[in-house]
């Protein structure tokens, strides 16, 4: 049989694993990528002058994360994470709230001590939280099928109806709302519950040599066409064409199967052009539907003379929330905390985040720096800017609802158009890598046709 040609459009964490899996199949594979190196959503900045790397996409991974945890020998990588610290503060209008989630019995503990809540609050906020980690063996929290019966409400909805008003506040949003960046009320429980239900006692990791290593050693030996954008899909007889243009001009190729490994809104634009037969509508419909939300991540360099205790400080109570965690990042740089200097990094909502669009970088640093004082007063007047980062598709919106359209879509998967993305899965590493495996296996589905 013929070796089948596909091309891979994207070296994100989905693309190149995508890349790596039909490499492996046997396939001929060729990646496009617009940008000069890989990484996608998530590529990492490093500092022209110093030591430091910093990732604004994915920061973090967990080890829950199977996919992952298992590719890291493979890769080569598993003598290069750190494992970070789970001690977090709860910044109230009442005060600041000291919360240790480094395991099950520390976590159980602050959640009973914490102050803001009555004693029947913290039976019910207990009682909700055993009942969601019992269902951890049940759910596959990067498989949309398994939890499309949660994915009827909100975890705001939901919540202040297990728990109430006090504890949502309180605990439940500080769970979400740091991480995923969108308010509780835009997010379906569906991935509250199966996040959660993984988290009790679950260790968190980064890579401070960038999350983007990971893209990079998933394409192994294969050589991606960088600085190749590409913008169109056309038909041509059973194959596709792809047309994209570089710094020599434009070019096409013909393939015999494409995997979309872009955004959604990237390759509802690429597929523009074919056919329902190819594309039907009910694709499209999803494709033009999926909303990103935005994320401004600023970074700064502090002087310290002691390292904090804390990785993580995040708003708590009633209200919205510009700052969605301030992240104090010294443990991930023990020669720099040696040097009495850490690294703070603030993340603002997709509302806060907005506002800042089309501002100067030097007034981004002096504004937000001002609003981080503000929020955490023990941060020092003075702060040496060192990053910004505003990208208005950050991460994948999971509405109520869209766990549904995600199962739907997914079974319209085809061997010669597939698509690829943490739009698919779940808003995560693991969730791009699980669905570079879904259309992986569409792709396959056509192997002996």
């Amino acid at each position: 049989m013929k070796k089948r040609n596909v091309a891979v459009i994207g070296a994100g964490v989905s693309g190149a694993m995508s890349a790596r899996l039909l490499q492996q199949a046997g396939y001929t594979v060729r990646v496009f990528e617009k940008e000069m190196t890989p990484g996608g959503r998530a590529m990492s900045w490093r500092d022209p002058n110093r030591d430091i790397v910093l990732d604004s996409g994915a920061a973090f991974f967990t080890s829950f994360y199977e996919r992952l945890i298992a590719l890291l020998p493979e890769l080569g990588l598993q003598d290069g994470v750190h494992r970070l610290s789970r001690q977090f503060d709860f910044v109230s209008p009442t005060g600041i709230d000291r919360f240790n989630a480094s395991n099950v019995w520390a976590s159980a503990w602050s959640t009973l001590w914490l102050p803001t809540l009555g004693l029947a609050d913290k039976w019910r906020l207990t009682v909700y939280l055993a009942k969601i980690n019992a269902q951890r063996k049940k759910l596959d929290w990067v498989s949309p099928e398994s939890l499309c019966h949660l994915d009827d409400r909100s975890v705001a909805d939901d919540a202040i109806e297990q728990v109430g008003e006090a504890a949502y506040h309180a605990f439940i949003r500080q769970t979400i709302e740091p991480f995923w960046f969108m308010p509780s009320e835009q997010v379906s429980r569906a991935m509250f519950v199966s996040m959660m239900s993984n988290s009790a006692g679950a260790s968190f990791y980064s890579f401070p040599g960038g999350i983007d290593q990971l893209p990079s050693r998933l394409l192994g030996d294969l050589e991606p066409s960088f600085g190749a954008e590409v913008h169109a899909l056309l038909e041509d007889g059973e194959r596709t064409k792809l047309c994209w243009r570089d710094a020599d001009g434009e070019h096409e190729e013909v393939f015999d199967s494409i995997v979309c490994a872009t955004t959604a809104s990237v390759a509802a634009k690429l597929c523009g052009s074919l056919s329902a037969k190819r594309y039907d509508a009910e694709q499209r419909e999803f494709l033009e539907g999926q909303s990103y939300c935005e994320n401004l991540h600023v970074a700064f360099l502090i002087n310290r003379e002691q390292g904090h205790p804390v990785s993580l400080v995040v708003p708590a109570g009633v209200g919205e929330r510009d700052i969605v965690a301030l992240g104090l990042c010294g443990e991930r740089y023990p020669a720099l905390r040696a040097e009495g200097k850490e690294i703070v990094s603030l993340y603002f909502s997709p509302k806060a985040s907005r506002r800042y669009i089309g501002q100067s970088d030097e007034w981004i640093f002096k504004d937000t720096w001002a609003r981080a004082i503000a929020f955490y007063p023990s941060l020092p007047v003075d702060a040496e800017p060192l990053h910004v980062a505003l990208r208005e598709e950050a991460i994948p919106e999971f509405g109520v609802g869209q766990y549904k359209k995600i199962a739907s879509f997914q079974r319209l998967q085809r061997p010669d158009l597939a698509f690829a993305g943490d739009y698919l899965a779940g808003a995560c590493i693991e969730g791009a890598l699980a669905s570079a495996e879904r259309a992986v296996a569409a792709i396959l589905s056509g192997k002996s046709k």
